[in-house]
Protein backbone atom coordinates (compact mmCIF):
# COMPACT_ATOMS: atom_id res chain seq x y z
CA UNK A 1 0.00 0.00 0.00
CA UNK A 2 2.76 2.59 1.06
CA UNK A 3 4.32 1.44 -2.21
CA UNK A 4 1.27 2.83 -4.68
CA UNK A 5 0.67 6.18 -2.41
CA UNK A 6 4.51 6.80 -3.15
CA UNK A 7 4.19 5.81 -6.40
CA UNK A 8 1.10 8.25 -6.89
CA UNK A 9 2.95 11.41 -4.75
CA UNK A 10 5.52 10.68 -7.55
CA UNK A 11 3.06 10.96 -10.44
CA UNK A 12 1.23 14.32 -8.65
CA UNK A 13 4.80 15.46 -8.10
CA UNK A 14 5.88 15.16 -11.81
CA UNK A 15 2.55 16.72 -13.31
CA UNK A 16 3.50 19.45 -11.11
CA UNK A 17 6.89 19.85 -12.42
CA UNK A 18 5.49 19.45 -16.06
CA UNK A 19 2.38 22.23 -15.26
CA UNK A 20 4.98 24.69 -13.91
CA UNK A 21 7.07 24.37 -16.90
CA UNK A 22 4.25 24.93 -19.32
CA UNK A 23 3.19 28.50 -16.90
CA UNK A 24 6.68 29.70 -17.10
CA UNK A 25 7.08 29.02 -21.37
CA UNK A 26 3.76 30.83 -21.84
CA UNK A 27 4.79 33.40 -19.18
CA UNK A 28 8.11 33.81 -20.74
CA UNK A 29 6.87 34.28 -24.67
CA UNK A 30 4.19 37.03 -23.97
CA UNK A 31 5.51 39.85 -25.80
CA UNK A 32 7.12 42.81 -23.61
CA UNK A 33 6.22 46.19 -24.58
CA UNK A 34 10.05 47.47 -24.82
CA UNK A 35 10.35 44.25 -27.84
CA UNK A 36 7.37 45.62 -29.74
CA UNK A 37 8.80 48.92 -29.72
CA UNK A 38 12.23 48.19 -30.89
CA UNK A 39 11.28 46.30 -33.21
CA UNK A 40 8.67 48.54 -34.70
CA UNK A 41 10.67 51.79 -34.17
CA UNK A 42 12.19 51.75 -37.50
CA UNK A 43 9.13 51.38 -39.56
CA UNK A 44 8.01 55.43 -38.09
CA UNK A 45 10.09 56.26 -41.23
CA UNK A 46 7.21 54.81 -43.50
CA UNK A 47 4.10 55.29 -41.48
CA UNK A 48 4.60 59.02 -41.16
CA UNK A 49 5.56 59.13 -44.94
CA UNK A 50 9.03 60.48 -44.92
CA UNK A 51 9.97 57.28 -46.98
CA UNK A 52 8.38 55.80 -49.81
CA UNK A 53 8.50 52.04 -48.47
CA UNK A 54 9.37 50.51 -45.63
CA UNK A 55 13.39 49.84 -44.86
CA UNK A 56 14.53 46.02 -44.55
CA UNK A 57 14.99 46.90 -40.67
CA UNK A 58 11.58 48.03 -40.12
CA UNK A 59 10.34 44.39 -42.13
CA UNK A 60 12.36 42.06 -40.05
CA UNK A 61 11.07 44.20 -36.77
CA UNK A 62 7.46 43.00 -38.13
CA UNK A 63 8.17 39.66 -38.83
CA UNK A 64 9.55 39.55 -35.25
CA UNK A 65 6.56 40.97 -33.81
CA UNK A 66 4.31 38.47 -35.82
CA UNK A 67 6.32 35.81 -34.31
CA UNK A 68 5.32 37.49 -30.80
CA UNK A 69 1.32 37.25 -31.87
CA UNK A 70 0.93 33.80 -31.65
CA UNK A 71 -2.41 34.26 -28.90
CA UNK A 72 -5.27 36.24 -28.62
CA UNK A 73 -3.56 38.17 -25.62
CA UNK A 74 -0.21 38.83 -26.50
CA UNK A 75 -2.03 40.60 -30.06
CA UNK A 76 -4.11 42.52 -27.62
CA UNK A 77 -0.14 43.60 -25.86
CA UNK A 78 1.13 44.29 -28.97
CA UNK A 79 -1.83 46.53 -30.02
CA UNK A 80 -2.29 48.05 -26.90
CA UNK A 81 1.74 49.21 -26.70
CA UNK A 82 1.70 50.37 -30.25
CA UNK A 83 -1.39 51.99 -29.87
CA UNK A 84 -0.01 54.19 -26.14
CA UNK A 85 3.78 54.67 -27.89
CA UNK A 86 2.84 56.09 -31.71
CA UNK A 87 0.08 58.41 -30.42
CA UNK A 88 2.76 61.81 -29.71
CA UNK A 89 3.60 60.75 -33.80
CA UNK A 90 2.17 61.79 -36.70
CA UNK A 91 1.37 58.74 -38.79
CA UNK A 92 -0.81 57.20 -41.36
CA UNK A 93 -2.99 54.04 -39.61
CA UNK A 94 -3.25 52.59 -42.61
CA UNK A 95 0.30 52.27 -44.18
CA UNK A 96 0.31 50.43 -40.75
CA UNK A 97 -2.04 47.84 -42.05
CA UNK A 98 0.08 48.13 -45.73
CA UNK A 99 3.39 46.92 -44.07
CA UNK A 100 2.70 43.21 -43.68
CA UNK A 101 1.98 43.03 -47.20
CA UNK A 102 5.13 45.61 -47.75
CA UNK A 103 7.03 43.36 -46.01
CA UNK A 104 5.96 39.91 -46.88
CA UNK A 105 5.19 38.92 -43.53
CA UNK A 106 1.87 36.41 -43.00
CA UNK A 107 0.13 38.98 -40.30
CA UNK A 108 -2.98 41.13 -40.57
CA UNK A 109 -2.48 44.42 -38.77
CA UNK A 110 -4.70 47.09 -38.90
CA UNK A 111 -5.14 50.43 -39.24
CA UNK A 112 -4.33 50.90 -35.10
CA UNK A 113 -5.29 54.58 -34.49
CA UNK A 114 -6.85 56.83 -31.05
CA UNK A 115 -9.72 54.92 -31.48
CA UNK A 116 -8.72 51.17 -32.03
CA UNK A 117 -10.12 49.09 -29.06
CA UNK A 118 -7.31 46.42 -28.83
CA UNK A 119 -9.31 44.19 -26.68
CA UNK A 120 -11.32 43.44 -29.98
CA UNK A 121 -8.36 43.45 -32.26
CA UNK A 122 -7.02 40.09 -34.30
CA UNK A 123 -3.82 39.93 -36.02
CA UNK A 124 -4.43 36.43 -37.25
CA UNK A 125 -2.79 34.84 -40.31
Amino acid sequence: MANKITCFLGYIAVLNLLFARSCAQATATAPSCTDVISNTAPCLPYISRTSPAPSDVCCAGIKNVAAMASTHANQVDICTCLKSNIAGFSYDPTLIAALPKKCSVNINLLPISASTDCSKISLGN
